[in-house]
């Protein structure tokens, strides 16, 4: 996966070429299209200066025990420069990660942490940027998209599919070599899930709920599974749950 941006406002960034003349799929080309446009519109997300949200979430074991959990507070932050702020309390200590210009820093109570490690920060701020930015992070140049067909979800919800690979061989700005699929209501083009193969694993997520917020349609309750390559759920990994949005465009 890849960094999170908005975009400018600029005069030049309104005159830019068309942001889907790089991609070849035509079906890919309609239905990103649509989803962007029910997410809130292309044109409205880069005039977003910056974006705040609680993130209260529970990674769990395959048992069904937590691991970890904590209520997050982000705040991302795009011109005039782009910074990321996550901020949580834990064993009443309150911890922050810092992002701005390639590199992350963990603070507790105000002080830098030197046992965190730079590189899973990193990876820990670009994974939660990027799931709260699809689908207008798919228009990256990089990502080679391919438009996957008709699949049906449970509950019977039918959903057009677009496969998105990130490889860091090819493209230097990709930190993960992963395949995502990405499944889009056949109806109105609500984000209803993705799966994700890791190198070691899959992950499959559902986006139970949504809040819509300055025209804009954000997760609210997700949750995420292990699964297996055909998609059959393993185990529960992960509950998520978005609260608070707060945007301020330009």
């Amino acid at each position: 996966m890849i960094w999170l941006s908005c975009g400018t406002s600029t005069p030049e960034a309104t005159q830019a070429p068309d942001p889907y003349q790089h991609i070849q799929d035509e079906q890919v080309k309609r239905v990103l299209g649509a989803a962007i446009e029910k997410a809130g519109g292309l044109a409205s997300w880069r005039n977003i200066q910056s974006l705040r949200f609680q993130k209260d979430y529970a990674l769990l074991t395959e048992t069904g025990d937590t691991e970890s959990a904590a209520l997050q507070t982000h705040t991302y932050t795009f011109h005039p420069s782009t910074k990321v702020l996550m901020e949580w309390e834990a064993d009443g200590k309150a911890l922050t990660i810092t992002y701005e210009d390639g590199t992350a820093v963990q603070s507790i109570d105000g002080k830098p942490d030197p046992s965190a490690k730079t590189q899973a920060l990193i990876d820990n701020v670009l994974s939660s940027t990027f799931v709260i930015s699809v689908p207008f992070k798919l228009l990256d140049e990089g990502v080679q998209l391919s438009y996957a067909g008709l699949d049906t979800l449970a509950g019977n919800r039918v959903v057009e599919v677009i496969r998105a690979v990130y490889n860091p061989v090819d493209n230097a700005s990709h930190s993960t070599p992963d395949t995502w699929w990405h499944y889009y209501d056949a109806k109105d083009f609500t984000f209803l899930a993705y799966m994700v193969q890791h190198a070691d694993h899959f992950s499959y997520v559902e986006n139970l709920s949504f809040h819509t917020v300055d025209g804009f349609m954000f997760p609210h309750e997700r949750k995420s599974y292990r699964a297996d390559s055909l998609r059959n759920i393993l185990y529960l990994r992960a509950d998520y749950k978005y609260e608070g949005f707060e945007v301020e465009k330009i």
